[in-house]
């Protein structure tokens, strides 16, 4: 468990630390990090319709993975997240590495770097519909590459990562943008709740 948190606290701050030195290099000073990231409240509305996203991305994920026999076997390998959970067992401490893994380790800090730093980076250049394109593609294809490293998952199953990610990142990046005024907590809300439901039902329901 304590490794859980250090390595999440890690993370996030290596997520942030390629953003955090080019706003230092920009602007010579670290007042207004936080805002640059877009780390400050959402609007009501962004976080409902995040809730509402992340439920939708649950629910089709569960079922993909409830139709095929294989993707099931790939999703409780033991290199995987839900893998390793799984061989905890259901208790307090594997429901508390759960929480740090889906709420920090994986949704904080890459909300901070794709989100918060990839994507408004693409979208001030590019305009939202090719800015949050560019960073969606970014975001699913280092997911893809990543899950493949990772499990060894044949060329089906990391194509659907990388079509399943980039979908989700690319509704995030909407969200965010256009209905929560460039903060990136609806996101981090929609992608923390979605690891978490998604981890704990593939982990300990399945």
């Amino acid at each position: 468990m304590i490794n859980e948190v250090i390595s999440a606290a890690l993370q996030v701050i290596l997520f942030s630390l390629i953003p955090f030195l080019v706003y230092l290099i920009q602007r010579k000073s670290a007042k207004g990090f936080f805002k640059y990231i877009g780390l400050y409240p959402p609007t009501r509305e962004s976080v409902c319709h995040s809730l509402l996203a992340s439920l939708i991305f649950v629910l089709g994920g569960v079922v993909v993975i409830l139709l095929n026999a294989d993707v099931r076997e790939i999703m409780i390998t033991p290199p995987s997240v839900t893998g390793k959970l799984r061989v905890l067992g259901l208790g307090v401490e594997s429901v508390l590495v759960l929480l740090v893994i889906a709420g920090i380790k994986t949704s904080l800090s890459e909300e901070i770097l794709f989100r918060g730093f990839i994507a408004k980076r693409f979208v001030k250049n590019f305009g939202l519909q090719w800015g949050n394109f560019l960073q969606a593609l970014v975001f699913a294809l280092i997911h893809g590459v990543l899950f493949w490293l990772l499990t060894k998952a044949g060329i089906a199953f990391v194509i659907f990562i990388v079509l399943f990610s980039g979908s989700a990142g690319y509704v995030i990046g909407v969200i965010n943008e256009r209905k929560g005024n460039g903060s990136i907590v609806p996101g981090w809300i929609a992608h923390g709740l979605g690891n978490a439901l998604s981890y704990f039902i593939i982990a300990f329901l399945i």
